[in-house]
């Protein structure tokens, strides 16, 4: 009886648990191989935004200042070029990212979207080139919604995406004011 018991219930138990363990340091081991792995790859992806939004930047040093309302991140470029400012604002499907370029001067050179959740076909057409283009070249926005902004067009069925386009440009400029312009 009291080997039925063992072999019925606690046998079982053990097994599962070693399982558990295995398995558990089996994802640890795969995790510390390939996180920096993932890493370098996620840096050297930001780093061909960077170069895509502002062009002229030759190398880039993340900014370690006060960051501004919804700012993510800033780096500034290393020859004096201007700076790339992530922001983020929520969009329809949730937070959309977006990368700006900012010239010394505090003119727009390039934005990008770098990570989003919206609708496919309806709210990424707020994301595509042609439409990014627009912001190029301006230096000040303001209104906190694209619909208070006749310089600036939202695109029809993805107001809400295109709005956090606007807010996180918004977000880029003034984290440019913020850093006094780039020194």
């Amino acid at each position: 009886m009291k080997n039925s018991f063992f072999k019925e219930n606690i046998s079982p138990v053990i097994v599962l648990v070693v399982i558990c363990l295995v398995t558990t340091l089996a994802l640890a081991a795969t995790y510390s191989v390939a996180n920096p792995k993932i890493e370098e790859n996620q840096q050297k992806a930001a780093d061909e935004a960077r170069m895509t939004v502002l062009p002229e930047g030759d190398s880039f040093t993340k900014y370690d200042g006060k960051l501004a309302e919804n700012v993510i991140d800033c780096y500034i470029a290393d020859n004096g070029a201007g700076m790339t400012v992530t922001a983020g604002y929520n969009g329809y499907g949730g937070l959309v990212e977006v990368m700006v370029g900012i010239d010394g001067e505090g003119n727009v050179t390039g934005v990008t979207v770098t990570n989003h959740s919206e609708t496919p076909g309806l709210g990424t057409k707020a994301m595509t080139e042609e439409y990014l283009a627009q912001y190029d070249g301006i230096s000040e926005i303001g209104g906190g919604d694209i619909r208070n902004n006749t310089d600036i067009d939202a695109i029809s069925g993805a107001t809400i995406t295109s709005n956090a386009v606007y807010c996180s440009v918004e977000a880029a400029l003034e984290q440019f004011r913020e850093c006094g312009g780039v020194n």
